[in-house]
């Protein structure tokens, strides 16, 4: 069956990777062994127990444009001061962000991993959650995927990260090389617990990108590269001061680091986890897939729930919540963002589908039971951005059509045809074929 698209009239900060002489790509155990060598040797990255970085911070999101696939939309300008206690996997961001867009605010707050948990302490969002409106001062526990995801990005810039592959070279091969902006890069794959690395080396054997594989909603599989430049010494030890996050190719992040010091002393109470958050991360339990890239980025922009569940707060609501504003007409809400469900005499008609494929299966699960033999004929799109559209697969794959502005084809078109091994989601299991 033809998808048919209906227009509307609605119109790291250390990578510890250096060697001077050539190495072969088929022998990525010698390039990191000249690497770790030749960045300080194996024992002084070992004596980082601790670090701290301070720098600016901005983040962008290509998907939140005026215009699809057009630009880019800078959302918030920020300052962040970053402690690790290395020795004891502990790290916390204390922040001072800015943020520019869709409006202006000004978020100070800190964010804390350790001993198996995340917090946040201050106000890090607009939509707040029932524990940090219920503390003084106030503070949430990170959701399970927020941390999962946070401490992921903290292995991608910690120097344990290659000392790692250096103790691992079983875990470690050969890539095909890569030509990106003329330049052919080297590549090698480092499979650990928490993610496969794929680093990639330029022509002087320093890292020019430190890369994951992640989902995104409209993108599908997608480069998540950190590319590193602006190498300088501290301490005896080269870190890279420019950092640029892409996504597809396109600029996510952007941090300059301003200052580095090693081997701080980090009073424990930096880190200190309290009870109340101690015994709720205990509870928690991950999703089977964590959504990498909706965790990263709203937390930049300070506008996502932070929960497992994406779609809704379980401390809140137990479930998204069906309102009916008119006879046939259901306003979704419960979360973050919002849908409109339309029950005609023979189907129904979604508008939007916010956020992931997760939200749209509760939208879709419940409307089975709430219309029997009813199913979703269309789904009109009212606008293109990441955080309303994200779902629009799950919704595809049960025989929705879309509806949308004219001009918005072809970004939609090559959301449905995506390849989405990674979550391997309904429409990428049964692909409907794209007119």
């Amino acid at each position: 069956m033809a998808l048919r698209f209906l227009r509307a009239a609605v119109a790291g900060f250390l990578a510890s990777i250096v060697c001077v002489a050539p190495v072969r790509a088929a022998d990525p155990s010698a390039l990191v062994a000249r690497a770790v060598e030749r960045l300080g040797g194996a024992k002084r990255l070992s004596e980082i127990a601790t670090l701290s970085i301070s720098a600016r911070h901005k983040h962008w999101d290509p998907q939140e444009t005026l215009e699809p696939d057009v630009g880019n939309r800078l959302g918030g300008e920020s300052r962040f001061t970053l402690s690790m206690d290395i020795a004891h996997s502990r790290a916390r961001y204390d922040w001072v962000r800015r943020r520019i867009a869709p409006m202006v605010r000004t978020f100070i707050y800190s964010e804390v991993f350790a001993d198996g948990a995340g917090f946040v302490l201050g106000e890090d969002n607009i939509v707040l959650s029932r524990q940090a409106k219920e503390t003084n001062p106030s503070l949430h526990t990170m959701s399970a995927s927020r941390v999962i995801a946070s401490e992921r990005e903290l292995h991608r810039l910690s120097p344990r990260l290659l000392l790692d592959m250096q103790d691992h070279f079983d875990r470690l091969s050969a890539l095909p090389d890569e030509t990106i902006d003329g330049k052919k890069l080297t590549a090698i794959s480092y499979k650990d617990d928490d993610a496969e690395w794929i680093v990639l080396f330029g022509d002087d054997g320093l890292p020019a990108r430190v890369r994951t594989i992640d989902a995104d909603g409209v993108w599908g599989d997608c480069n998540y590269d950190m590319i590193l430049s602006d190498w300088r010494e501290v301490g005896g030890v080269r870190f890279a001061f420019d950092q640029l996050f892409s996504l597809n190719g396109r600029e996510i992040q952007h941090v300059n680091v301003e200052d580095i010091v090693l081997n701080p002393a980090l009073g424990g109470d930096l880190f200190r986890v309290p009870k109340d958050v101690a015994d709720t991360a205990a509870k928690q339990k991950a999703p089977e897939q964590v959504n990498f890239q909706w965790m990263l980025r709203r937390a930049n922009w300070g506008s996502f729930i932070d929960s497992d569940q994406l779609a809704f707060d379980p401390a809140i609501v137990s479930a998204n919540i069906w309102t009916e504003v008119k006879p046939g007409i259901w306003h979704i809400t419960g979360g973050s963002h919002n849908t409109l469900v339309v029950e005609m005499r023979d189907h129904l008609v979604a508008f939007d589908a916010p956020i992931a494929n997760e939200m749209s299966r509760l939208t879709i699960a419940e409307a089975a039971r709430r219309f029997p033999g009813k199913p979703f004929k269309y789904l009109v799109l009212t606008h293109h951005h990441m955080d309303h559209v994200n779902g629009a697969r799950a919704f595809a794959a049960k025989g929705a059509d879309l509806v949308f502005a004219a001009g918005n084809r072809s970004y939609f078109a090559a959301q449905m045809q995506a390849q989405n091994r990674i979550r391997n989601d309904e429409l990428w299991q049964k692909p409907r074929e794209v007119d």
